[in-house]
């Protein structure tokens, strides 16, 4: 892949994780006066605010956010189909491997968001740090659930080892049965 092409696409992802952390922020309720919170939301109302006009929420979900993040994906699709000289493309391919990608976008933000916490919890669990702050209220309602299936033993937490191998068992089972669809 093009390096300039490579760089947009981490760029656009990185964005779109943005994009992805402030709906889940919504959704889970986080303290929205915490400074990731406010760096989150200060990128991403630029872009939010006019289709939040168009498409309001529904029972509590942010669904503009969730449109935003597959709109970003699908001109990113866009411009590097594009720019990789390929003429003859279906925007209705695009359109549904947008839908893939926003899918494994957020299994990988929840991912990398539950590694941080482990790395932390072994590092400084007894420090604050607004940052990890976030991340412990967008991943302890998860942790939460499968901690009931799986409760601490002899003060180990194994249940964050079962959420990041039910994520990559998602990602791979995406990867395997509905990309060779699209």
């Amino acid at each position: 892949m093009n390096p300039f092409a490579q760089l947009f696409d981490i760029l656009v992802g990185l964005y779109v994780s943005a994009i992805l952390l402030r709906f889940f922020m919504q959704y889970f309720r986080v303290d929205f006066y915490n400074p990731l919170s406010q760096f989150i939301v200060k990128i991403t109302t630029p872009l939010i605010t006019p289709i939040r006009k168009i498409v309001p929420g529904f029972a509590g979900i942010d669904i503009s956010s969730l449109l935003l993040a597959y709109l970003v994906i699908l001109l990113k699709l866009f411009l590097l189909v594009a720019l990789s000289g390929n003429v003859s493309f279906s925007l209705i391919y695009l359109a549904i491997y947008a839908s893939y990608e926003l899918l494994q976008s957020i299994l990988g933000l929840f991912f990398f968001l539950i590694i941080i916490r482990v790395i932390v919890s072994w590092i400084a669990p007894a420090g604050y740090n607004p940052m990890i702050a976030v991340i412990s209220q967008i991943t302890e309602p998860i942790m939460a659930k499968f901690r009931q299936w799986l409760p601490p033993m002899s003060g180990f937490d194994f249940s964050s080892m079962l959420v990041l191998l039910i994520i990559i068992f998602l990602q791979r089972s995406l990867a395997y049965y509905i990309l060779p669809l699209i």
